[in-house]
């Protein structure tokens, strides 16, 4: 399963409330010039998510010009279960970009959280390495196992090294 603009925007409120120019801004961070969402966008996911109830909009006074005609966002305690389980969960189905992906955002979770993720991760990613190896191969099935076992490769060396990358939440 992929994550859906709104994981995205819920997970990107996991630390600290923000405004919907700086959920932009963070998600042109993580997903690259090639999956960047315009403002509009990240707005059309901020309504849903606060009409579903998982976020909610601060309006009390800015505490800063920068931010005076900006509104702040925050996670509710729904939205909080909602994000925690999208993040901790590694659906069967996801590829290497969502698990990429996924990687990405869970390094700015909680450490239990994010030790859960790549704990689940890499269980997905030793099944699919087992499964590639004890299939009869023609020789284009064959290259294209091949291609696939390296994609699995390459994406558990990544994983094994991300708790490196991973900043310490105070």
């Amino acid at each position: 399963m992929t994550f859906t603009l709104e994981d995205i925007v819920l997970v990107l409120l996991h630390q600290q409330p923000s405004t919907a120019f700086d959920l932009q801004a963070r998600h042109q961070r993580i997903v690259g010039n090639r999956g960047a969402v315009g403002l509009p966008r990240i707005l059309a996911a901020v309504n849903r998510l606060r009409r579903t109830g998982d976020l909610v909009e601060d309006r009390s006074p800015p505490v800063s010009a920068r931010l005076a005609n900006r509104t702040m966002l925050s996670v509710t305690e729904a939205g909080r279960a909602r994000q925690k389980a999208r993040l901790i969960t590694v659906d069967t189905n996801s590829t290497a970009e969502d698990l990429v992906l996924q990687g990405l955002l869970a390094l700015d979770a909680d450490r239990a959280d994010f030790d859960e993720y790549i704990f689940r991760a890499q269980a997905l990613l030793r099944l699919r390495q087992a499964q590639l190896d004890a299939r009869p191969a023609s020789a284009v099935e064959a290259a294209r196992v091949a291609f696939e076992r390296e994609i699995l490769r390459a994406v558990v060396v990544w994983l094994h090294q991300l708790p490196a990358q991973r900043m310490e939440m105070p």
